[in-house]
């Protein structure tokens, strides 16, 4: 069984989410939050802040937990931390495409575009997983309130 820990960064700016956009042989294109698999040895924080840089060339500072939850298949056992995430402020440049390297050398890049989209415009993105998608928009619109952090098992 595939085991891992998946960290994806929540990072805000003026009413607009960051996300990347990831396509896949064989799957449709999908959105996701800047982020990726936890390293050993490695804290949430610094991977939320790595993955962040990796995929978006933005440093960022982790701010906290939001939400935790399992994803289980036959196969495939993650557990999914999205973590808040603030840009560092001074920090010059704008948010470009990076990489991710976790791909397989000789495959194409799975990351196609990095862009600040609208909480106006989330509901037409079709952001993965779908429960992080309805959260945040719940979320944002209450002013980002504490609440539940373990989410149980969610679909993916």
């Amino acid at each position: 069984m595939d085991f891992g820990i998946r960290v994806g960064a929540v990072v805000e700016r003026d009413g607009a989410l960051l996300l990347v956009r990831h396509e896949k042989p064989d799957r449709e294109p999908y959105w996701v939050l800047p982020g990726g698999r936890l390293e050993p040895g490695e804290t949430i924080p610094e991977c939320a802040e790595r993955e962040l840089l990796e995929e978006t060339g933005l440093a960022g500072r982790f701010v906290g937990v939001m939400y935790i939850s399992d994803f289980l298949s036959e196969d495939r056992h993650t557990v999914d931390v999205t973590a808040r995430v603030e840009v560092v402020p001074g920090e010059p440049g704008e948010a470009r495409l990076g990489s991710d390297p976790e791909v397989e050398e000789g495959s194409g890049p799975t990351l196609t575009e990095v862009r600040w989209v609208e909480f106006d415009d989330l509901e037409e993105i079709p952001l993965l997983p779908a429960w992080v998608k309805a959260r945040l928009l719940s979320d944002a619109a209450r002013g980002w309130p504490p609440g539940e952090v373990y989410l149980k098992g969610k679909d993916a």
